[in-house]
Formats: C-alpha cells, sequence, structure tokens
C-alpha cells in the first residue's frame, strides 16, 4: 500500500489544474502520477459538461471518473459511462432564460445539455472558446430539449479576462448587480455561482462539487477528502474536503479564507504544491 492509499484528489481543472493560457504545467502532471503511484485517487472535478472536458479528459491522469457541471454529472470517460446526472427543474429552468433576457437582452445565455451547448443570443467569444475546445454551439430561439445540466450567463462579450485582478471596478459591479438579480429570481430553488471572471453558472440546488466529491470519495473506500479549487463554484467541496487548498492568484472572493490552505499560483503548478504540502502535512 503507499502512502496515499487512503485519499481522493478532487481538483478544479481551469486555472487549478491548468495555467491562464489554459495549459497544464507539466509539474502537476508529474505529481499527480507520483501521487496515483502511491496509490492515490485522482478526478477533477470541473463545471465544464461532458462535451466541453472531453478534449482535456484526454490530457488528464485521472483513475475515477470525472464530477462534471459543478457536480450535476459523474462520467466516466474511460467508459464512455454517465452514472449520475441531476438536472435542472424543466418547469423553472426556461424562466431563468426569460428572467436573465429581460435584465439585459444583449446577454448570451447558454445552455449545457449532456451532449451539446445551446446559445441565446450572440457572443463571438464564447463561440470561439467552445469551438476551440471541441464544442459547435447551436444558435436558438425557442428552448432546446430536455434535461438542461446548467445555465451559463455570460456576463460581457469582451475578450476573455485571464485574471480576476484584471476585472475593471465598473464591470465588476455590474456583474455583481447580475449576480444579485439571478440570485434573487433563483433563490430556493437553483445555486448562482461565479465560475469565471465573466460568467455566471446557474444549476440544481440539489447538487454541487462537495457532495459529489464527498460521495465519490466513500463509493471509492477513500476516508480522506482532498479538494483544490480557485472559484466560487469550488466553495462546496474546499468546505467539505479533509485538506482544502486553493491557488495564490485564486478568485478575491476566496482569499484569506480559514477553510483552505494557499498553494502556488496556477501558473507554477498549483496541483504539485497542494500534493508536496498534503504530503508535509501527513509525514
Amino acid at each position: 500500500m503507499g502512502k496515499f492509499s487512503n485519499i481522493m484528489i478532487a481538483s478544479d481543472f481551469d486555472r487549478t489544474l491548468t495555467d491562464p493560457q489554459d495549459r497544464i504545467p507539466q509539474v502537476n502532471l508529474d505529481a499527480i502520477r507520483y501521487f496515483m503511484d502511491e496509490g492515490g485517487i485522482f478526478t477533477v472535478a470541473s463545471g465544464r459538461s461532458i462535451p466541453l472536458f472531453r478534449q482535456r479528459a484526454a490530457l488528464v491522469p485521472v483513475n475515477a471518473p470525472c464530477i462534471l457541471s459543478n457536480g450535476a454529472i459523474l462520467y466516466d470517460y474511460t467508459t464512455e459511462t454517465l452514472q449520475r446526472f441531476e438536472p435542472l427543474d424543466e418547469e423553472f429552468a426556461p424562466k431563468i432564460i426569460a428572467a436573465a433576457r429581460a435584465y439585459d437582452n444583449s446577454l448570451s445565455v447558454e445552455v449545457q445539455c449532456l451532449d451539446a451547448h445551446y446559445i441565446y443570443g450572440a457572443d463571438t467569444t464564447r463561440d470561439r472558446f467552445l469551438a476551440a475546445s471541441g464544442v459547435k454551439p447551436i444558435h436558438v430561439e425557442k428552448d432546446p430539449p430536455f434535461p438542461w445540466m446548467k445555465i451559463v450567463v455570460c456576463a460581457t462579450q469582451d475578450s476573455v479576462i485571464e485574471s480576476y485582478d484584471e476585472v475593471p471596478p465598473e464591470k465588476l459591479e455590474k456583474f455583481r448587480l447580475l449576480m444579485e438579480y439571478l440570485d434573487r429570481f433563483c433563490r430556493e430553488k437553483c445555486y448562482v455561482t461565479r465560475s469565471m471572471p465573466r460568467l455566471i453558472e446557474i444549476g440544481a440546488n440539489t447538487c454541487n462539487k462537495g457532495t459529489a466529491a464527498r460521495a465519490l470519495a466513500k463509493s471509492l473506500d477513500r476516508k480522506t477528502l482532498v479538494c483544490i479549487g480557485d472559484a466560487m463554484n469550488d466553495i462546496s467541496m474546499l468546505r467539505e474536503a479533509d485538506y482544502a487548498f486553493s491557488p495564490a492568484d485564486c478568485d478575491p472572493a476566496l482569499r484569506n479564507q480559514p477553510f483552505f490552505r494557499g498553494v502556488a499560483p496556477c501558473g507554477d503548478g498549483s496541483v504539485a504544491s497542494a500534493i508536496a504540502a498534503l504530503e508535509e502535512l501527513l509525514y
């Protein structure tokens, strides 16, 4: 038995496992393989959908199903098996689209289904990102087929902002007001969270990364759960974890929180830094 044989790590992907340019630092890959060689279970817990993570899944050494759509989906890419999913309520979800577009009809609103992404409105920046990730968005004017796994509201059509610290104050305030509006509209029915500087994500309040990660660890007979994340949609798993870590360049709203330890910035290998810190804490 290896030194990590009782441990499962669930790591966020974007700007945690990857750097700001969407590359996975080699030091992270080396550390993950070392962790697994020592008996550890490693998986990704991402806000990405099944098709949106498909290209990236081939680049990450995992030995467990992936947690996707902020905990709404458990999917095994090695066997192409959908193991669990928790969709949005079919009666309420379309009302979210209407509310977002009534607030600002220039907003791009995206519905993520199990195998496709449907978009209301125009956002060329988002279209390019999806296409580069192997997803061809389907632009619609009427509701796409159910089930819906998640709704994404793109709060600005400017070029992608690489860092939370780069968001201009006036856009940050506009973003905050939009989030507050959506949160009031969805209260007690859905969660509303931020995954990247310009993306607001809405999903079923019955699921989150934390409960999904703990359930997966339990099913794999791993008593110790370690989680690594950088954004507001990672809070549930950072709180749920026995050991939690976050990159130094995480969302400012997460910084200086008492429930996780800071590690290296994502570009310097946050996951490798977390595994090294975990080893020091345990041994």
